[in-house]
């Protein structure tokens, strides 16, 4: 869900949910320099490559910016599929998307197990 291991300790400043929900959005937008993933214009909405309706997730590399009328056409479509058929289509952007679908993201859940299994076996090596 989170980029960094440290995405997640930023967001614990936040005062309240919605700061640091806008903060999550923001850094999405900011890597993609605030465009279009799918047609380069300026991206207003954030396009889930795997629609919900298809079991996607509102994780970070299941989320894109895009433009609104790339975001209501594409709709449910698989992005694939809906994004070859685009006159705007280009392999570099289909394998930037894709790339960004398969990046690696932090679980929060594991990271802190981890951080605390490994904290405890420090105390107790002590």
């Amino acid at each position: 869900m989170f980029a960094t291991e440290h995405d997640p300790l930023a967001l614990l400043v936040e005062l309240t949910p919605k700061l640091a929900k806008r903060r999550f959005r923001e850094e999405i937008y900011k890597s993609w320099d605030h465009c279009c993933g799918y047609c380069g214009a300026t991206a207003t909405s954030l396009d889930h490559i795997i629609p919900r309706f298809r079991s996607g997730s509102s994780n970070r590399n299941n989320l894109l910016p895009s433009c609104q009328q790339c975001n209501n056409h594409k709709g449910s479509s698989k992005m694939e599929e809906w994004y070859m058929s685009q006159a705007f289509f280009s392999d570099d952007k289909l394998q930037k998307i894709k790339d960004w679908r398969n990046q690696e993201v932090l679980d929060l859940f594991q990271y802190t197990s981890d951080y605390i299994i490994n904290e405890l076996n420090n105390k107790n090596a002590s």
